[in-house]
């Protein structure tokens, strides 16, 4: 099963909220690593913050993290004002994946 497989298995399951996870690469190749969202602010689908702990577990691996990724619940997989601000704050690579669409979006960190 490749990573974004998992992915998605992982982001329906989430669902009412949004599910997120990280993509790492380990041994010249990459994975899905499904992590809690922790957000407070659930209601609408609108939010999701990584669990810190998810994020170390993943570093402790010896992986190296290459992206974040995140669900949309309902509606496209293109970014929210809010994703593009948390974007620039987490300095990784975002994917997006809509849960109704089933469709990805990618946003890639500028150098």
């Amino acid at each position: 099963m490749t990573w974004k497989k998992e992915a998605e298995k992982h982001f329906k399951n989430c669902k009412p909220v949004e599910g997120c996870g990280l993509l790492y690469e380990k041994g010249g190749d990459e994975f899905f690593w499904p992590c809690k969202n922790i957000a407070s602010y659930k209601d609408e689908d609108v939010s999701f913050t990584l669990d810190p702990n998810d994020f170390a577990d993943c570093e402790d691996s010896g992986a190296d993290i290459l992206a974040v990724l995140h669900s949309h619940v309902n509606g496209s997989a293109e970014p929210s004002e809010a994703d593009i601000k948390n974007f620039n704050v987490y300095g990784y690579d975002w994917y997006i994946y809509s849960v109704c669409d089933d469709s990805w979006h990618y946003l890639e960190t500028k150098e």
